[in-house]
């Protein structure tokens, strides 16, 4: 019965239990696919807790892929969650620079942060104590595989926000994601990788394969029909890259057969996953989608994240969590040095133990919610008949298609104006940039400023 595994005492909120409760029985194989689940009416009244509680674990099972939901038949279990092997263990993304670099007026240039709301004074207050500390470690060249205290907690807020149980141990550090790949790329030994690359998919981190002689293998994603995990299955990869929380650039969340299908494929072919969770941290629509790695049971996929969105982009940290048999490879000598600053990582750990990390992220989900809503909106009354938009539910970014516009001479047209807008051209193989959507980027803009900024875009585009 669901009501033995809710506790209303427990810290955990109720509809993250229930959330849990679900997911695992589905996982299972206790809860078959085509059961329907209670109605939120009929489970609010059995639990005795409200509806909206309910309806909000329900949003956050549909959103995952692990139910769907049928007009007026209520909620059911999605086909293939069939696969959860039974042994247990215990992005940075570059900024997309398709035109000429360019000082803007207003500018949707992806990558961009808010400022504005950076706690400045605790961000100095940290640095400053670190300073202080007469500690070899960070003054010198730190340790290897980064910064103890800051990989301590990171393994913390991995577990209590992703749902990854790891020890610090199995965290690296790096300056940026690229970097991290190019160690990942040692331990697997690039004269015998194949990489699967999302297609559209990170241009970064694919030329870091490239550039360090991998074969890469496209793999197609779209909007509608998401990963095509078939396409993998032929490929004759050894390693795929991949970002299933929220697809760069597309926006599209990973449903939870597919990610299964994943990790299948991951065992049957004794591969890697490269998880780039790089702005998990800002979903709009229920709580942040749960990892890949944190549904891993054979150890087969690494994780990547970065500090450059939720934190600062300038600290360049980023960090990996990796499967216990790659460890081993990691032996004395293998990294030659730490390349992130010791001192901003010390920094950084002191941040977040001070626990204001979170109270960060808290605000500034808010305020990038905020920024969000009123974009999507300026877009809808200012170009609602003319634009088509594309991963709207999470992320500082998002797509638009205008129809009956060639998207080279739309942005051509804005930079006149002192507008920088961007094509989606170099995540794609093989595309011209009148055949790839426009990526708009929020996260520096000023929030009042939004709804003018769409409004003399719109007047270049359709007057």
């Amino acid at each position: 019965m669901v009501s033995c595994f809710i506790e209303k005492d427990k810290k955990t909120p109720i509809y993250k239990q229930l959330y849990d409760f679900y997911k695992e029985e589905m996982l299972n194989g206790n809860i078959k696919e085509g059961t329907k689940l209670p109605s939120v009416r009929s489970l609010s009244q059995t639990l005795s807790i409200s509806k909206n509680t309910v309806n909000e674990a329900y949003q956050q099972l549909l959103a995952e892929g692990f139910i769907e939901s049928r007009v007026k038949k209520g909620y059911w279990v999605v086909p293939n969650l069939e696969y959860l092997p039974d042994t247990k263990q215990e992005v940075l993304q570059e900024e997309n620079k398709t035109i000429a670099a360019k000082e803007f007026t207003i500018d949707f240039q992806y990558g961009d942060i808010d400022l504005e709301h950076f706690p400045m004074k605790t961000w100095k207050k940290c640095l400053q104590d670190s300073l202080q500390e007469n500690d070899k470690e960070i003054l010198l060249y730190g340790n290897k595989l980064g910064s103890i205290l800051l990989r301590k907690q990171i393994a913390t807020y991995l577990y209590k926000s992703r749902g990854i149980h790891c020890a610090y141990e199995d965290i690296v550090i790096s300056a940026g994601t690229n970097q991290l790949v190019r160690t990942v790329i040692s331990l697997l030994q690039k004269d015998k990788l194949a990489v699967a690359m999302e297609s559209p998919g990170y241009d970064g981190v694919k030329n870091t394969f490239l550039t360090e002689g991998c074969m890469i293998v496209d793999i197609p994603v779209t909007a509608d029909d998401g990963y095509d995990v078939q396409a993998l299955k032929s490929s004759g990869c050894n390693a795929a890259y991949i970002t299933p929380s929220h697809q760069f650039p597309l926006g599209c969340i990973m449903p939870a057969a597919k990610r299964l299908e994943l990790l299948k494929w991951a065992e049957e072919t004794n591969a890697y996953i490269i998880e780039d969770d790089y702005d998990s941290e800002f979903r709009y629509e229920g709580a942040p989608v749960a990892s890949l790695k944190g549904l891993d049971r054979q150890d087969r996929v690494i994780y990547a994240g970065t500090f450059s969105k939720s934190f600062l982009p300038s600290v360049r940290i980023s960090y990996m969590v990796l499967p216990k048999k790659l460890l081993e490879n990691l032996h004395e000598g293998f990294i030659d040095s730490q390349n992130a600053s010791p001192i901003f990582q010390h920094a950084l750990a002191l941040f977040m133990e001070r626990e204001h990390y979170e109270r960060h992220l808290r605000k500034m989900r808010k305020i990038y919610k905020e920024k969000h809503e009123m974009l999507l909106s300026s877009l809808n009354e200012y170009m609602g008949g003319f634009v088509n938009i594309i991963g709207e539910k999470a992320g500082l970014h998002l797509l638009i298609n205008v129809e009956n516009k060639q998207h080279s001479q739309l942005i051509e047209a804005a930079a006149h104006q002192s507008i920088g807008i961007y094509s989606t051209a170099s995540y794609y193989s093989n595309k011209s940039v009148d055949d790839c959507p426009i990526i708009l980027g929020f996260g520096g803009l000023t929030l009042h400023k939004i709804d003018e900024y769409i409004k003399q875009l719109a007047k270049v585009w359709f007057n």
